[in-house]
């Protein structure tokens, strides 16, 4: 048979990461019906790299099986690729990479897919206890107000959400939604259409690439929540990039740009210097929630803003490298196009690896909802809690102990909006993970709750002094626990404004 075969990659795979991989490989037969032939996937224990081919018969392979395959892969957090459009050394590096994966599963009928993804995720070390079902199918988790709500607009005529992102669902898709809607005590699954789609050659200075869909069917204390915290189209995009003052912005000036493979040097965060020709500029997004917003306004029409206190002349070139929250790093030769007291804005154009890189990223956090971190040693309590605040909404990471959860904050931190950690631990105990994230971290965003067996008295005002948001009773059980966690973020937030 001939196929047509596309690659979806994912990078740093470990524990609770493969969830979201898992839950998209399962459903490929569902998303993909009779175009799919057959799957190879393959895990490379030593670099967490995880890669599915997926065959598609030739006579069923088109764009739309194509974006369908781009947008979930990117919702999962990898980067999808065609294989027949790789270049002859591409596709031979990608070759090598296959092959170094000691874990492989090649030629699975759709059929067998569930069976065999399950035994290749659990010898890469996917939890155990997770749950897995063959109806699950991938979603997009909306938290009304809260993290990813800034590329999201509403049109309340035919009550279509606009999400702003660079890959697309195709256009009549039925998309499974989850909406969290401050003050409801359970989230709300919506089947929505996908309406119209924006794509990147489409948009222009107001009007991102994005796509819309209809949540008619939605309940109505859905709509009116959605209504009252999402700007409509008409007031929510400017004409022209804003060159945010505040983006984090490194300059580096004098001298050559450095070579391709050489990692840039380091500066001062917000150095004010002169950029000279050959120079070049490095922007650092802090947060996924910064660099979504950022493409809204300016990184989707090719903009960017770099703080100098001796911006160069407009049409004067720069190297500018961007690096993301998911750890990429990318570069493009800008031109200054526009100066003012504050600095310089630059028009910069990606190369074709590049501008996949940013997309994908900025597809994988756009509408998210909200991510929560639970480090608990007992495996079955850790489970309780995983799962009761998955029930609230959340997507759960895990970890068994202090160190392994410092490990997966400071990978997944700028992502992160709720840790739920034990007190009592083995090695590094919840108070002293706490007073790490906080003062030798300086992070001051992230809810912070801990539980404990035994509420000794004086417990709760030392935990709080080492920067604990709250302290809970496991007496409570893990629901309860979890609504008061769910509460405790809500107030950190300020009601659930956006952040």
């Amino acid at each position: 048979m001939t196929t047509v075969d596309h690659a979806a990659v994912f990078v740093r795979v470990a524990g609770d990461r493969f969830a979201a991989v898992e839950r998209l490989v399962c459903a490929l037969p569902r998303l993909l019906g009779p175009a799919l032939a057959e799957c190879d996937l393959g895990y490379r224990i030593s670099s967490r790299y995880l890669v599915a081919v997926l065959r598609l018969a030739h006579e069923a392979a088109d764009d739309r099986a194509a974006d369908r395959i781009a947008y979930w892969t990117a919702r999962a957090g990898g980067r999808a690729s065609s294989l027949a459009a790789m270049a002859e050394a591409e596709r031979r590096s990608f070759d090598a990479q296959f092959n170094l994966c000691e874990l492989r599963a090649t030629h699975v009928a759709p059929a067998a897919l569930f069976e065999a993804s399950g035994r290749l995720f659990t010898d890469a070390g996917a939890p155990a206890g997770r749950r897995r079902n063959p109806t699950d199918r991938p979603f997009l988790g909306i938290d009304v107000g809260g993290p990813g709500w800034e590329g999201v607009t509403y049109l309340p005529g035919p009550r279509h959400l606009f999400v702003a992102a660079p890959i697309s669902p195709p256009l009549g898709d039925e998309i499974p939604m989850v909406f969290r809607v401050p003050g409801m005590e359970r989230t709300v699954g919506v089947t929505a259409t996908v309406a119209a789609v924006r794509s990147p050659a489409e948009a222009a200075p107001g009007k991102p690439a994005g796509y819309e869909l209809s949540i008619a069917g939605a309940p109505a204390q859905v709509l009116t929540a959605v209504a009252a915290r999402a700007p409509s189209a008409a007031s929510a995009f400017r004409a022209a990039p804003r060159y945010a003052v505040k983006a984090p912005v490194k300059v580096i000036p004098v001298g050559p740009p450095p070579a391709p493979e050489a990692a840039p040097p380091g500066a001062a965060e917000g150095a004010a210097a002169a950029v000279a020709p050959g120079a070049h500029a490095v922007i650092e997004y802090a947060s996924d929630s910064e660099l979504e917003a950022d493409f809204v306004s300016n990184l989707s029409q090719g903009g960017a803003f770099i703080r100098s206190g001796h911006p160069s002349p407009v049409g004067s070139e720069l190297t500018l490298d961007l690096r993301l929250p998911n750890g990429s790093e990318l570069r493009a030769r800008a031109t200054v196009a526009f100066v003012d007291g504050n600095g310089m804005g630059v028009r910069f154009t990606l190369d074709g690896e590049g501008d996949a890189a940013l997309q994908a990223a900025i597809a994988h956090i756009s509408a998210r909802g909200r991510r929560a971190l639970v480090v608990e040693d007992d495996a079955l309590t850790r489970r309780m809690l995983a799962d009761a605040l998955a029930e609230r909404g959340f997507e759960v990471l895990t970890a068994a102990d202090g160190q392994e959860g410092l490990r997966v904050i400071s990978e997944e931190l700028l992502g992160l909006d709720l840790l739920l950690t034990d007190i009592h631990m083995p090695g590094m105990d919840g108070k002293a993970l706490v007073e790490t994230i906080r003062r030798a971290g300086g992070e001051s965003e992230l809810a912070i709750v801990v539980v404990t067996a035994r509420l000794e008295p004086g417990v709760e005002t030392v935990l709080e002094r080492a920067g604990a948001d709250a302290v809970l009773d496991k007496v409570l059980g893990a629901e309860l626990v979890a609504q008061a966690a769910d509460a405790v973020l809500e107030r950190k937030r300020g009601g659930g404004a956006a952040r």
